[in-house]
């Protein structure tokens, strides 16, 4: 029998990690610091694995109102390319499926404690704005984030990129046109990506090159005007009403980032979701790499397999998927390589397909 699990994080990796190891009669104490439902930076885009790991834990997305994607839009200025993609995929709001993913789990037996901020972790204990919490396993799923004692990787290799996220409410004429398509924008510096995550309403999110939000002038409405100057976006955005007060936004991320056997980590910590990998945005598997670390650490936890074991298994499973991700990302980010890509993508749009295809997570595998 393992001893309680302390897992540190209540999103997707967290939520799903509680889920299965209560499900399995494991004692789980989960530690989330939003005192309620929230919205969190993620382009929302729910891929065939990602969905094939929630059914597996009972919880179908199309009960919470998920957007079919079946098709890609790829554009640039007034060029577009579009074409199927080999597989049915779901657009579905993070602060929708994080709090199923945590009912889910309370309902199969785990204890789940809100307005508990992590601060650090050390050999044995989790360091919390209440206190240390003993624990002889932790799951650390605190998200894009660092936690002290923890550090994924060091201040000079992260990557000079900002991300935002906006949802934007859109009229009828415009829910039509998107339909069930993600739409994926490049403009200088960066890209943006726009799906539906419920029936009128639209995902931004967007990553851009320090140095280019720097030339805009920094700020959230620099980046908005520049969008807008974008004829494919400013349709989209026109008579839409933003629903944040602001955009959410995060930098400063180790984009391509795979943990190693030690994972730098105390002994008997477990890295899941974006704290284990961090793929390009571009490619939308985050959701299915975070819900993948999920079954990972649940299955060798009941096996009782070390928390380096568990580093290595992870790393044969996501590591070619998050390489062939940064090629893309750095092709998006090359003009000239732009170029000659949309001139090849309209002669065969099919390619579209074949490269989604070629991000995928490959078969799961049990310990």
């Amino acid at each position: 029998m393992v001893n309680e699990v302390l897992v540190l994080g209540g999103g997707l990796a967290g939520g799903s990690a509680a889920a299965r190891l209560a499900q399995a009669n494991v004692p789980v104490h989960l530690l989330e610091r939003e005192t309620g439902p929230h919205d969190k930076i993620c382009g929302e885009f729910l891929s065939i694995e990602a969905q094939a790991d929630l059914r597996e834990i009972g919880l179908d997305p199309a009960r919470f109102g998920a957007v079919p994607i079946d098709r890609v839009r790829l554009v640039r200025g007034e060029r577009m390319i579009e074409a199927a993609l080999p597989f049915l995929a779901l657009g579905i709001s993070r602060k929708v499926l994080d709090e199923a993913l945590l009912e889910t789990a309370i309902a199969a037996g785990a204890r789940v404690q809100r307005g508990v901020r992590v601060t650090g972790i050390g050999e044995g204990e989790a360091i919390t704005d209440a206190g240390p919490h003993p624990a002889q396993t932790i799951l650390l799923a605190t998200g894009k984030l660092e936690i002290r004692g923890a550090n994924r990787i060091a201040a000079a290799d992260r990557g000079g990129h900002v991300g935002f996220k906006m949802h934007w409410r859109i009229p009828a004429s415009q829910q039509a046109e998107v339909g069930s398509a993600i739409e994926l924008v490049l403009f200088e510096g960066g890209y943006a990506g726009l799906q539906r995550v419920a029936g009128d309403v639209l995902n931004l999110c967007l990553l851009i090159r320090r140095s280019r939000l720097s030339k805009l002038g920094g700020r959230w409405e620099d980046v908005l005007d520049m969008l807008l100057r974008e004829p494919f976006i400013a349709r989209r955005l026109g008579d839409a009403q933003a629903l944040f007060a602001r955009p959410l936004t995060i930098a400063n991320l180790p984009y391509g980032y795979v943990c190693d056997s030690d994972a730098n980590l105390p002994s008997r910590v477990f890295r899941l979701g974006d704290q284990a990998a961090l793929t390009a945005p571009l490619t939308g598997d985050g959701m299915a790499i975070a819900l993948r670390s999920a079954r990972l650490a649940a299955e060798c936890l009941q096996a009782g397999m070390s928390a380096a074991d568990y580093h290595k298994r992870l790393q044969a499973t996501v590591k070619r998927q998050v390489e062939r991700a940064m090629v893309l990302q750095g092709f998006a980010e090359r003009p000239l390589a732009i170029g000659a890509g949309m001139g090849l993508l309209r002669l065969w749009p099919s390619l579209l397909g074949h490269m989604a295809a070629m991000t995928r997570l490959g078969h799961r595998t049990s310990p």
